[in-house]
């Protein structure tokens, strides 16, 4: 049998006229099923009242037009009637308030499940929404006014109403009463000042398709019937009594127009004004046209020649008098605070220096400046006086040289000195520990309501601390007492630490008042204890503690120093160890004593030598600081004499305290290292100090360095920052402020701090004789700023053992054998010297004014003398312990420098 052969395309063609055969007998479609009719877009959920309500639906699917129906739907939204039902989308509009039978507020609410129903006749789509109709919103903006001043009104991106003119005064005529001496009314006057507008902001949230005129109104609470105690009206102290203080008087100080503006000032034509009772213009009515979302009350600011402090008072809108919105988001009412501050000339009250504090002694009298600044015509007045917070009485404890003790600054005079006066001795009176101050201010209970009178240019005048301790402060003489350190605590007591020499050196803390008076006697070792020159370190702080649930101030001593010897109460460690002890203020104890809470003797098998002592104000924790030749438990020894730092905390034992050592931190370097000094904050501690190794680790960088640590424990991570130049940097004393590390050294160099790039490098140049230095550090080591203390010619020797702070500067005190203040004209016999650094950073070379820099120099007029420590009372006055000859004094010091008890 032969099969059949056929060409290959042949056979394609066949099968491809089969199967379309195959297709058309079976009828196959290739139309896409139409969409179901949908609403594109979700309309906004909220309406506001008298706002048109817009939106424009897109839609598709269905098979033929599309028709659109709303249900559900209050009576003012609806959709937009046209006859092309052809086009793309539908409009859906409204006014709420108004549309569909102006139902006003009752149209106010949350309207849910509404439906648009979009339909092609066979199939239909919907679009369920929301709508929340609200009140369209009224607000206030205001900022505060300054008498006599015009402001500008900042751009705005709203549709706004038109800018009034703020450059023209106005004018209003109302009238005063007029006082006696006493404050009595003496009768009245009439007066004609010029006015400067201002203006409140009013804001629609969303505007409005009509008109909205809201009506507003002035207010205050001032009351002239208000009187002080004591006082019936009329009176100065009713008119302007301490019930009124602060409060603006319309028609006074503000009005909404001034009597005379009308024909001085534009018309606006979206404000008008209404008159009060009295016939003052105190409010208006502002309106909205259609579309405008911003208007302005312009009101009128009195400029006046009273002195006063900052009034308020409040601008409120009342009513909607026409069209739909809202008083606020509830319609509960809006109204804004208006604050108005004085444009008087101000004083200001100084020392001829230009501080702001000073001090005198009893039956001392000084001479001050009262400076006047800002714009005035014609004389001037103003009467000073003392605050209610000064403690000192002007007419009792002292008095001015002034007539009634007002100033006066004659046109053309904008300075006038004026002298003040300690009453003598003999008639004045303190029976309190603290010295009585003075704040010097104005008066401003005579002022208000006087034309003028200036206002004070600032809340703090000068501030006159006044001494009474006008005499050296004897605490040890020959050979007895010897003073090793000093301390101010509260009530102004003075501590100072020391020891017997005539005793077996017995550690003693004498303490007295301020006037000198000797309070109390602590004896801190033993009658039988043998010491040698102990020399003690003492700090006292003030904590808030809570007994029985009730918070009060703990006044607390520390005492600590090093002795070899055996102490009654205490074990010896080995060498030389510390001995602790902590006291605190018993008000029931003899009348008010310090008692002992308790004692502790710590230390290695070396010598520990303290060198600070200190207690954290918060948790009440002791911190020593010192210098070893041992280990303490868990540290390791770097060879000579390391430093410490240690931590001791009071624990509950009953109803008193007992001593646990926390932890003890050992740092130092393969040579000895000297410690200077420690702080104590928050739960750590740092140390200060300076070495001629590398301390910690860190490099040497020539020399003696300083360095400085802190540490929270005996085992956290440590950093150590030494710190200085290839010169030697002897660190004897420091004050740590923040975050800021204030270090007062003694060397024979001059220190710079120099800018490079963006940070200060410190740099030093060799000097001709011994001096001293401050340098300071941020907490992480930075350079900030560098201080140097030599006499001006650089050939005497100065040496420096204490820094303090004192009223935001620095004081330091110490030695020379020459002039160190350049008038002393003295030479070759040790004084002491004490200096004031001002942190206040110096004035550009183009600046008009720069803030007062207390910078001075002070030296002892005795030979054979030598400040040794400080201390600060108030920032009134500064404490400093000097030996001069085989004596102990404390002194005193003003914060300009002069030596109060000579």
């Amino acid at each position: 049998m032969r099969a059949e052969s056929y060409p290959r395309p042949a056979i394609l063609a066949n099968m491809a006229i089969i199967l379309l055969l195959v297709s058309a007998a079976s009828g196959c479609k290739t139309e896409k099923d139409p969409d179901q009719p949908t609403i594109l877009g979700i309309p906004p959920a909220a309406a506001y009242l008298g706002v048109e309500y817009y939106y424009n639906f897109g839609a598709y699917g269905g098979e033929d037009i599309l028709d659109y129906t709303l249900t559900n739907a209050p009576s003012w939204l609806a959709l937009e009637d046209t006859s092309n039902k052809a086009r793309q989308g539908i409009i859906m509009r409204g006014v709420p308030g108004l549309s569909g039978g102006a139902r006003g507020d009752a149209d106010l609410g949350k309207l849910e499940n509404i439906n648009l129903v979009s339909t092609d006749g066979e199939m239909a789509g919907t679009q369920p929404f929301n709508i929340e109709v609200k009140y369209n919103a009224l607000a206030l903006e205001s900022e505060t006014f300054i008498e006599g001043a015009s402001p500008t009104i900042p751009d705005t991106r709203r549709e706004h109403c038109d800018l009034p003119d703020l450059e023209t005064p106005g004018e209003h005529s109302f009238t005063i009463n007029t006082y006696d001496t006493n404050g009595a009314v003496s009768g009245t006057r009439d007066l004609t000042l010029p006015t400067r507008p201002v203006f409140v902001k009013v804001l629609l949230e969303q505007p409005s398709v009509t008109r909205v005129a809201v009506a507003f109104e002035l207010t205050s609470g001032y009351d002239a019937s208000s009187c002080d105690p004591g006082v019936t009206a009329p009176d100065q102290r009713c008119d302007h009594s301490k019930a009124n203080a602060g409060d603006a008087i319309p028609g006074q100080d503000i009005v909404a127009m001034g009597s005379g503006s009308d024909l001085l000032l534009e018309e606006l034509s979206y404000l008008t004004y209404e008159t009060d009772t009295t016939g003052v213009y105190a409010g208006g009515v502002v309106t909205f046209e259609p579309g405008i979302t911003e208007c302005y009350i312009r009101l009128e600011v009195v400029d006046d020649s009273f002195p006063e402090p900052s009034e308020a008072l409040q601008l409120n809108l009342t009513e909607v008098r026409s069209g739909l919105a809202g008083l606020g988001e509830t319609n509960g009412g809006v109204g804004t605070t208006l604050v108005i501050d004085d444009n008087e000339p101000g004083v200001s009250l100084e020392t001829i220096a230009g501080g702001s504090r000073d001090t005198l002694n009893v039956g001392g009298s000084r001479t001050y400046a009262a400076r006047l600044t800002g714009e005035r015509e014609g004389a001037v007045r103003a009467k000073l006086g003392h605050s209610d917070d000064s403690t000192a009485r002007l007419g009792t404890e002292f008095s001015t040289s002034l007539p009634g003790d007002e100033l006066v600054f004659p046109d053309g005079v904008d300075e006038v000195t004026f002298t003040i006066r300690v009453a003598d001795p003999g008639t004045y009176n303190n029976s309190g520990l603290d010295d009585r101050f003075i704040l010097l201010v104005l008066n401003e209970n005579f002022q208000l309501g006087r034309e003028n009178y200036a206002r004070a240019a600032e809340d703090e005048m000068l501030r006159i601390s006044i001494n009474e301790l006008v005499s050296p402060l004897v605490v040890g003489s020959g050979g007895g007492f010897v003073a090793t350190d000093v301390a101010t605590g509260h009530s102004g007591r003075i501590f100072v630490a020391g020891y017997d020499s005539a005793d077996n050196d017995r550690v003693l803390v004498r303490i007295f008042s301020q006037k000198g008076g000797l309070l109390q006697v602590l004896d801190v070792s033993g009658a039988g204890d043998q010491l040698t020159e102990p020399e003690p370190m003492i700090s006292v702080a003030k904590r808030e503690v809570t007994k029985n649930n009730i918070k009060t101030d703990r006044f607390e001593l520390l005492v600590a120093y090093s002795t070899d010897k055996a102490v009654s109460g205490t074990t010896e460690q080995g060498g030389t160890d510390i001995v602790s002890s902590l006291y605190w203020y018993d008000e029931a104890s003899n009348g008010g004593e310090y008692i002992e809470a308790w004692t502790t003797r710590t230390g290695t098998a070396g010598d520990d030598l303290v060198r600070w002592a200190g207690i954290n104000v918060t948790n009440g924790f002791v911190v020593i600081a010192g210098e070893t030749d041992g280990v303490w438990p868990g540290q390791m020894a770097n060879g000579g004499f390391d430093s410490f730092l240690q931590r001791i905390d009071s624990l509950a034992d009953g109803s008193g305290l007992v001593p646990a050592l926390a932890w003890t931190r050992q740092v130092g370097s393969s040579a000895d290292d000297r410690v200077a000094g420690a702080s104590v904050a928050g739960i750590g501690a740092s140390l200060f100090g300076s070495a001629r190794g590398a301390v910690g680790g860190e490099p040497s960088l020539g020399g003696e360095d300083a360095y400085f640590y802190n540490t929270t424990s005996a085992d956290t991570g440590l950093r150590v920052y030494q710190r200085g130049t290839d010169a030697d940097e002897r660190i004897s004393s420091g004050v740590a402020d923040g975050s800021t590390l204030w270090l007062l050294g003694n060397g024979s160099n001059e220190y710079t701090a120099e800018q490079e790039e963006d940070s200060l490098s410190l740099t030093s140049l060799p000097g001709s004789s011994a001096s001293g230095f401050v340098l300071g550090y941020t907490s992480t080591g930075d350079v900030i700023r560098a201080f140097n203390l030599n006499d001006d010619g650089d050939v005497s020797d100065e040496h420096f053992a204490a820094l303090t702070g004192f009223a935001g500067d620095l004081v330091a005190a110490g030695v020379t054998d020459g002039d160190y203040t350049g008038t002393a004209n003295s030479g070759g016999s040790a004084a002491g010297i004490i200096s004031r650094l001002s942190l206040v950073s110096e004035p550009e070379p183009d600046a008009e004014t720069s803030e007062f820099r207390n910078e001075w120099r002070s030296q002892l007029l005795a030979g054979d003398s030598e400040i040794i420590q400080l201390a600060n009372y108030r920032d009134d006055e500064i404490v400093a312990l000097a030996q001069v000859g085989s004596s102990w004094l404390v002194l005193l010091f003003s914060p300009e420098g002069q030596l109060l008890n000579p």
